[in-house]
Parts: C-alpha cells; structure tokens; sequence
C-alpha cells in the first residue's frame, strides 16, 4: 500500500509540473512574450503574464480603503476576505472571535487584513465605514488593514470553460474568488513573517495564537503549508515570502481548478508531500449561507471541538498510562493538562482498560473531577466505568502497574463523575488514581478533562 501511494504522489507531483509547463507555452503562443536572455538564463515578465500589481511603487497604498500607517513585520498575518451574502452575514463576528481570543498584548504580533472583494463599490463603501467605527484603534495603530482591489486586477470571469461539470455560476464564482486570494497575498507578503488564511463565517479558540506559534516551533521539516482546520481554506498558514510564487500558481490556473485543490499542488510542487493538519483544529465554521448564491453548507471539521479547560484544578505533576490505543494527536497528557487539547482514543474501551494518574508524590486530594466525551463526539464518553484511588503503587514499566490498599471512589454517569467528599472516603494521601472501564463500549473515547483539587 505505501508503495501505491509513493508512486500515486511522484505521478501527482510530475503531473503538476506538466501542466504548468504546458500551460505557460499556450499562455506565450497566444499572447506572443517574448523570452529574454540574461545572465541569470531565460525567463519572462511574469508581472505582465499574470497581471500582478506592481508597475506602480504605491499599489499598496492605492488598495487600503482606510488608510493605514506602516508597522514593522509581525509574527502573523490573518487574511480575511469577504464580499456581500444574500441572507446572514457572519463577518463581525469572526473578526470579534479573532480579538477576543487572544490578549492585548499578543496581539501585538497580529496585523489583520480585510479584504472587500464584492465589485459593489457601495457594499464596499459601507464595510468600511462599519470597519472604521467598530476598530478604529485597530486602524490606527496598524493592526488592522482593509483594502479593495482594482477591477482591471481580474482577468476574464464570464464565458468560462466549465471544469468538474460545474455550473456557469459556480465557474465564474469560483474563478473569481481565486483571483481575490491572489490578490490578498500579493498585498499581505510583507507585513509579516507567516501569513494565515481564514473565511468570514469562522470562530476560533482562546489562545489560538500560541497554538500556531507551538505547532510551528514542532515542525522538524521543512514545510510549505500548515493547516488549523480540514475544511475549506480555512487555517491554511503559509511562510509569507511563498505568498507571491502562491499567488503566481493560482493565477495561472484561475479558471480551472478552485483553490482547495491549487494549493495542494502548489505544496507538492515545493515538495511537501502530504498535508500537515495540526489536530485538535482550532477553527469551527459557522456559516450556513455560502457567498455563493443559493448555496447553504452545513459541514463541520471532524477534529474541532471547544476544548478550553474550565475546571481548573491543581493538578500535581504526574505521569499518566493507558491500555487504550493512543494517537500521537490526542496524547493523554492533554486531557490533564491545562493547556487546550484532550485525550482521544483510537480503539474502544473493553472490559479492564484502565487509566492510571501516577502522582510524582502521594497528595491530599479533596475533590476529583473527569469529563468524557464532547459536543460535537457526545458518544464518545464513558458509559461503564469505575474511579479508584490507590494508597500505594509499583510502575514495573510502561501500563505495567501494581496498585495497593485500592478504595473504589465511585461510578461514573452520562460520561463524567465528581467525588468532592474525599475527606470523608479516606483521610491518607493518595499515590494514583485509576479508571477502570467496566463494560465493553462501542464508540472511541474522548477523556476532556481531569481535575484534581488538593487542600
């Protein structure tokens, strides 16, 4: 089976480069660029073959639509592009989901641009000044960017030939929001050191920022495009100095492909083989009425939940086994840790599967919380399982676990369980803490949180 897929992948990455190379020899036949010669080899005036902006040193300038002072490069651009929707709009609300997120001083590290992209020069007008009323210190210190393009930046957009059977409608509207991602990356390329794309109906976690930041800092390899949500072209994060060779990718097959399958090309092209997802996602989609006319969309991203801890607890340091399954994705680490994340298993729990909390030293423990399950995963719980505390322990190696002087603390109900009359149970510390499942159960399961309160 791997050597199906390494073969399935150098076939997709040769295929690639055949069409660009193809593609550019049909562009120059029918548009009669001429190649020049230099001592850095042949090459052509990209900028007048793909329409880029850039003739002009102030282009930039000419496309805020609020004038914006200059800032020094940040740590992430957060692009947004939006145009008009028929029925609801959930623009304000993903900017205010963004905001709301992160601190004051972390946002330090943001610039946000605002893309109007509807040709409605009106709609356009009326953004803006909705943008300019609502965040004007955003505005003003420069952390916030709005901008429009000119008209003349798009190519043809009627009369396009239809790809994947799609509509005219749907081509035109596709191809359109193509030529609108070029152009926003064109503009974003130097306003910071990586760039990240969402849509105008998302919400995102508290501390998503330090999410990107530690997911980022994890990555051994080389890589072209880390992505914060499965869906769409949402969370997509890309290196800011790959924007313009992006935006040239794209442009040149506007109207044939939509983005979500450009940008995987453009991956392989810069040799990233596969798609590097951090999981949890921190983005969940929201919109129901697409920009597209007509269109509604009700999907959700399989890996997103709101996994922010609420409980709080002291947690003492520890070191937590299980006879479960383990993903690298989902260790069981998150689910006590105080960070955003939890516990999700690749396997059922079956009769005598255990979770084992081996405290690094015995605690006086008054109260003990676990939370199974999830909104958008409420069968992945437990549903037949028992919470014991052990005086004393032996760690002979890795779910090889010898527990002493064991007092079963209760049963858990509907996925959850609390104990706070631990005082009353017993009056001696405690050396581990153990989940034994009872009873063989159907689903995977989701460990959201451990809490462990002391004195």
């Amino acid at each position: 089976m791997m050597r199906v897929w390494k073969k399935y992948k150098l076939y997709g990455l040769s295929l690639a480069c055949c069409i660009i190379v193809m593609e550019f020899f049909i562009i120059k036949s029918k548009t009669g660029i001429q190649m020049v010669n230099s001592e850095e080899g042949f090459h052509f005036n990209t900028r007048e073959l793909l329409k880029i902006p850039g003739q002009q040193p102030n282009w930039r300038q000419q496309a805020q639509m609020i004038k914006t002072r200059s800032i020094l490069p940040r740590y992430l651009t957060i692009g947004i592009p939006t145009v008009r929707r028929q029925k609801t709009s959930y623009f304000f609300e993903t900017v205010d989901s963004l905001l709301n997120c992160t601190t004051k001083a972390k946002l330090s590290d943001i610039v946000i641009v605002i893309f109007l992209a509807d040709f409605n020069s009106t709609w356009k007008q009326e953004m803006s000044t909705k943008i300019r009323n609502r965040y004007e210190n955003l505005l003003n210190n420069g952390d916030m960017h709005v901008i429009e393009a000119p008209r003349d930046f798009y190519p043809k957009l009627d009369n396009l030939e239809h790809t994947f059977n799609d509509s005219e409608e749907r081509t035109k509207w596709r191809s359109k929001q193509n030529v609108d991602y070029a152009f926003l990356w064109l503009y974003s390329s130097d306003l910071s050191k990586f760039y990240m794309q969402i849509e105008d109906d998302v919400f995102t976690i508290s501390g998503y920022l330090d999410a990107i930041k530690k997911f980022i800092a994890e990555q051994k390899n080389d890589w072209t495009c880390l992505e914060f949500s499965t869906m769409g072209f949402i969370g997509k994060v890309f290196h800011s100095k790959e924007l313009e060779k992006l935006a040239k990718t794209v442009l040149m097959f506007y109207d044939k492909q939509p983005v979500d399958f450009l940008y995987i090309y453009f991956n392989h092209l810069n040799l990233q083989g596969g798609r590097i997802i951090r999981r949890p996602t921190i983005f969940r989609h929201v919109g129901y009425y697409s920009s597209l006319p007509g269109k509604t969309m009700n999907a959700a991203d399989k890996y997103f939940d709101n996994f922010e801890k609420s409980l709080k607890g002291d947690n003492p340091t520890a070191k937590l086994f299980t006879t479960l399954k383990v993903s690298p994705d989902f260790p069981l680490d998150l689910a006590y840790s105080a960070d955003y994340g939890y516990f999700w298993s690749q396997s059922a729990p079956r009769p005598n599967d255990t979770v084992h909390i081996l405290f690094d030293e015995p605690q006086s423990i008054t109260k003990v919380i676990v939370v199974t399950g999830s909104r958008e995963h409420p069968n992945d719980k437990l549903e037949h399982a028992r919470l014991e505390a052990c005086l004393s322990v032996q760690l002979l190696g890795a779910n090889n676990i010898k527990c002493y002087n064991t007092l079963t603390l209760g049963s858990f109900k509907n996925g959850s369980i609390t104990i706070d009359n631990m005082k009353s149970l017993t009056n001696f510390k405690i050396a581990c803490l153990k989940i034994v499942v009872t009873k063989e159960q159907s689903w995977w399961l989701i460990i959201k949180e451990i809490a462990i309160f002391l004195h």
